[in-house]
Protein backbone atom coordinates (compact mmCIF):
# COMPACT_ATOMS: atom_id res chain seq x y z
CA UNK A 1 0.00 0.00 0.00
CA UNK A 2 1.40 3.37 -1.02
CA UNK A 3 1.01 6.43 1.15
CA UNK A 4 -0.20 9.55 -0.62
CA UNK A 5 1.82 12.62 0.22
CA UNK A 6 0.15 16.00 -0.05
CA UNK A 7 2.49 18.91 -0.77
CA UNK A 8 1.56 22.23 0.74
CA UNK A 9 1.91 25.50 -1.21
CA UNK A 10 4.77 26.40 1.18
CA UNK A 11 6.69 23.23 0.22
CA UNK A 12 6.17 24.01 -3.44
CA UNK A 13 7.44 27.57 -2.91
CA UNK A 14 10.60 26.33 -1.13
CA UNK A 15 11.28 23.87 -3.93
CA UNK A 16 10.93 26.63 -6.53
CA UNK A 17 13.27 28.90 -4.57
CA UNK A 18 15.94 26.17 -4.35
CA UNK A 19 15.66 25.48 -8.07
CA UNK A 20 16.09 29.16 -8.90
CA UNK A 21 19.17 29.37 -6.68
CA UNK A 22 20.64 26.27 -8.31
CA UNK A 23 19.99 27.66 -11.77
CA UNK A 24 21.56 30.97 -10.84
CA UNK A 25 24.67 29.24 -9.47
CA UNK A 26 24.87 27.00 -12.55
CA UNK A 27 24.80 30.05 -14.81
CA UNK A 28 27.44 31.76 -12.70
CA UNK A 29 29.77 28.75 -12.97
CA UNK A 30 29.04 28.49 -16.70
CA UNK A 31 30.17 32.08 -17.21
CA UNK A 32 33.26 31.57 -15.05
CA UNK A 33 34.31 28.41 -16.92
CA UNK A 34 33.77 30.20 -20.26
CA UNK A 35 35.92 33.07 -19.01
CA UNK A 36 38.72 30.67 -18.03
CA UNK A 37 38.52 29.03 -21.46
CA UNK A 38 38.80 32.41 -23.19
CA UNK A 39 41.72 33.45 -20.99
CA UNK A 40 43.57 30.24 -21.85
CA UNK A 41 42.94 30.53 -25.60
CA UNK A 42 42.92 34.30 -26.22
CA UNK A 43 44.86 35.70 -23.28
CA UNK A 44 43.76 38.54 -21.02
CA UNK A 45 43.79 41.23 -23.72
CA UNK A 46 41.78 39.07 -26.12
CA UNK A 47 39.14 38.05 -23.59
CA UNK A 48 36.06 40.18 -24.25
CA UNK A 49 32.50 39.96 -22.95
CA UNK A 50 31.38 39.03 -26.46
CA UNK A 51 33.77 36.06 -26.59
CA UNK A 52 32.75 34.96 -23.09
CA UNK A 53 29.08 35.05 -24.08
CA UNK A 54 29.81 33.03 -27.22
CA UNK A 55 31.87 30.45 -25.32
CA UNK A 56 29.20 30.09 -22.65
CA UNK A 57 26.41 30.09 -25.26
CA UNK A 58 24.25 32.46 -23.22
CA UNK A 59 22.46 35.72 -23.85
CA UNK A 60 24.33 39.02 -23.95
CA UNK A 61 22.65 40.12 -20.73
CA UNK A 62 23.62 37.04 -18.69
CA UNK A 63 27.02 38.34 -17.47
CA UNK A 64 25.54 41.66 -16.38
CA UNK A 65 22.90 39.87 -14.31
CA UNK A 66 25.49 37.88 -12.36
CA UNK A 67 28.54 40.18 -12.36
CA UNK A 68 28.57 44.00 -12.16
CA UNK A 69 31.51 44.32 -14.56
CA UNK A 70 33.96 42.40 -16.73
CA UNK A 71 36.59 43.01 -14.04
CA UNK A 72 34.35 41.36 -11.44
CA UNK A 73 33.86 38.34 -13.73
CA UNK A 74 37.62 38.03 -14.33
CA UNK A 75 38.28 38.29 -10.59
CA UNK A 76 35.66 35.63 -9.85
CA UNK A 77 37.23 33.36 -12.47
CA UNK A 78 40.67 33.85 -10.91
CA UNK A 79 39.34 33.03 -7.44
CA UNK A 80 37.48 29.98 -8.75
CA UNK A 81 40.56 28.59 -10.49
CA UNK A 82 43.03 29.26 -7.69
CA UNK A 83 40.76 27.85 -5.01
CA UNK A 84 40.39 24.72 -7.11
CA UNK A 85 44.18 24.51 -7.51
CA UNK A 86 44.88 24.78 -3.81
CA UNK A 87 42.08 22.53 -2.66
CA UNK A 88 43.58 19.88 -4.96
CA UNK A 89 47.00 20.72 -3.55
CA UNK A 90 45.72 20.46 0.01
CA UNK A 91 44.29 17.01 -0.69
CA UNK A 92 47.58 15.94 -2.27
CA UNK A 93 49.53 17.30 0.73
CA UNK A 94 47.54 15.00 3.00
CA UNK A 95 48.96 11.99 1.20
CA UNK A 96 52.62 13.01 1.47
CA UNK A 97 52.97 11.24 4.80
CA UNK A 98 53.20 7.92 2.93
CA UNK A 99 56.33 9.05 1.07
CA UNK A 100 59.83 8.42 2.44
CA UNK A 101 61.27 11.51 0.74
CA UNK A 102 58.75 14.08 1.89
CA UNK A 103 60.82 17.09 0.76
CA UNK A 104 60.94 15.93 -2.87
CA UNK A 105 57.30 14.83 -2.75
CA UNK A 106 56.23 18.22 -1.40
CA UNK A 107 58.03 20.17 -4.12
CA UNK A 108 57.05 17.82 -6.96
CA UNK A 109 53.42 17.87 -5.80
CA UNK A 110 53.46 21.69 -5.86
CA UNK A 111 54.81 21.60 -9.42
CA UNK A 112 52.44 18.95 -10.78
CA UNK A 113 49.26 20.14 -9.03
CA UNK A 114 49.69 23.89 -9.46
CA UNK A 115 52.63 25.51 -11.20
CA UNK A 116 53.16 22.93 -13.93
CA UNK A 117 49.46 22.36 -14.62
CA UNK A 118 48.21 23.51 -18.04
CA UNK A 119 45.55 25.70 -16.40
CA UNK A 120 48.33 27.70 -14.74
CA UNK A 121 48.76 29.60 -18.03
CA UNK A 122 45.56 31.43 -17.10
CA UNK A 123 47.02 32.44 -13.73
CA UNK A 124 50.19 33.72 -15.41
CA UNK A 125 48.05 35.81 -17.77
CA UNK A 126 46.19 37.27 -14.81
CA UNK A 127 49.38 38.01 -12.87
CA UNK A 128 50.69 40.10 -15.75
CA UNK A 129 47.30 41.82 -16.17
CA UNK A 130 47.08 42.59 -12.44
CA UNK A 131 49.91 45.10 -12.79
CA UNK A 132 47.34 47.49 -14.25
CA UNK A 133 44.21 46.20 -12.51
CA UNK A 134 44.09 46.88 -8.78
CA UNK A 135 40.90 44.88 -8.18
CA UNK A 136 42.46 41.83 -9.79
CA UNK A 137 45.76 42.41 -7.98
CA UNK A 138 43.99 42.50 -4.61
CA UNK A 139 42.22 39.22 -5.34
CA UNK A 140 45.41 37.47 -6.47
CA UNK A 141 47.34 38.81 -3.49
CA UNK A 142 44.88 37.28 -1.03
CA UNK A 143 44.98 33.96 -2.83
CA UNK A 144 48.78 33.87 -3.03
CA UNK A 145 48.97 34.47 0.73
CA UNK A 146 46.66 31.50 1.24
CA UNK A 147 48.80 29.43 -1.13
CA UNK A 148 51.98 30.24 0.78
CA UNK A 149 50.18 29.36 4.00
CA UNK A 150 48.97 26.00 2.65
CA UNK A 151 52.38 24.85 1.43
CA UNK A 152 54.23 26.42 4.36
CA UNK A 153 52.07 24.67 6.95
CA UNK A 154 52.53 21.29 5.26
CA UNK A 155 56.30 21.85 5.01
CA UNK A 156 56.60 22.74 8.71
CA UNK A 157 54.55 19.68 9.57
CA UNK A 158 56.83 17.23 7.72
CA UNK A 159 60.19 19.00 7.55
CA UNK A 160 62.73 20.65 9.83
CA UNK A 161 65.84 22.78 9.16
CA UNK A 162 69.28 21.21 9.15
CA UNK A 163 70.74 24.26 10.90
CA UNK A 164 69.49 27.25 12.85
CA UNK A 165 70.29 29.42 9.81
CA UNK A 166 67.54 27.75 7.78
CA UNK A 167 63.81 28.51 7.97
CA UNK A 168 61.38 25.93 6.56
CA UNK A 169 58.61 28.34 5.61
CA UNK A 170 60.97 30.89 4.05
CA UNK A 171 62.61 28.22 1.89
CA UNK A 172 59.24 26.93 0.71
CA UNK A 173 58.10 30.44 -0.22
CA UNK A 174 61.30 30.80 -2.22
CA UNK A 175 60.54 27.44 -3.85
CA UNK A 176 57.08 28.60 -4.93
CA UNK A 177 58.55 31.71 -6.54
CA UNK A 178 61.10 29.55 -8.34
CA UNK A 179 58.41 27.19 -9.63
CA UNK A 180 56.31 30.10 -10.86
CA UNK A 181 59.27 31.42 -12.83
CA UNK A 182 59.83 27.98 -14.35
CA UNK A 183 56.15 27.84 -15.29
CA UNK A 184 56.53 31.15 -17.14
CA UNK A 185 59.15 29.54 -19.42
CA UNK A 186 57.36 26.21 -19.78
CA UNK A 187 55.97 26.93 -23.25
CA UNK A 188 59.51 27.61 -24.53
CA UNK A 189 60.86 24.22 -23.48
CA UNK A 190 60.50 21.47 -26.09
CA UNK A 191 60.26 18.68 -23.52
CA UNK A 192 58.46 18.86 -20.17
CA UNK A 193 60.86 16.29 -18.76
CA UNK A 194 63.60 18.92 -19.00
CA UNK A 195 61.77 21.18 -16.56
CA UNK A 196 60.93 18.27 -14.28
CA UNK A 197 64.64 17.39 -14.24
CA UNK A 198 65.50 20.86 -12.96
CA UNK A 199 62.70 20.79 -10.41
CA UNK A 200 64.37 17.67 -9.02
CA UNK A 201 67.74 19.45 -9.11
CA UNK A 202 66.17 22.11 -6.90
CA UNK A 203 64.92 19.37 -4.59
CA UNK A 204 68.53 18.25 -4.14
CA UNK A 205 69.60 21.83 -3.36
CA UNK A 206 66.85 22.10 -0.76
CA UNK A 207 67.93 18.76 0.73
CA UNK A 208 71.09 20.54 1.87
CA UNK A 209 68.96 22.79 4.09
CA UNK A 210 65.90 20.74 5.09
CA UNK A 211 65.26 17.21 6.29
CA UNK A 212 62.27 15.02 7.08
CA UNK A 213 61.06 14.96 10.68
CA UNK A 214 61.10 11.59 12.34
CA UNK A 215 57.96 9.71 13.42
CA UNK A 216 55.37 12.10 11.96
CA UNK A 217 52.23 9.99 11.61
CA UNK A 218 49.57 12.73 11.65
CA UNK A 219 48.40 14.69 8.64
CA UNK A 220 49.20 18.39 8.13
CA UNK A 221 46.71 21.07 9.25
CA UNK A 222 43.62 21.52 7.10
CA UNK A 223 44.23 24.20 4.45
CA UNK A 224 42.14 27.29 5.12
CA UNK A 225 40.39 26.84 1.76
CA UNK A 226 38.68 23.76 3.20
CA UNK A 227 36.90 25.99 5.71
CA UNK A 228 35.47 28.23 2.98
CA UNK A 229 32.36 27.63 0.92
CA UNK A 230 33.57 25.46 -1.94
CA UNK A 231 30.22 24.73 -3.62
CA UNK A 232 31.18 26.88 -6.61
CA UNK A 233 34.17 24.64 -7.30
CA UNK A 234 32.08 21.71 -8.44
CA UNK A 235 32.05 21.34 -12.20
Amino acid sequence: MTENTVSSPLDSHKKTRRTQAERSEAMRIRLIEATLKCLEVDGYAGTTVTKIVEAAQVSRGAPVHHFPSKAALIAAAAEHLMRRFYVQLGVAMAGIGESEDKLTELIMTSWKQVFGASENTVILELIVASRRDQELATMLQKLWISAFSTVGAAAEHYLEPKSNKDNVRHLMILTQWLLRGMAMDKHLVFNEKVIEHYVRVWCKVMAGHLKTKGNVETRPPRPEFWDMSLDSLDS
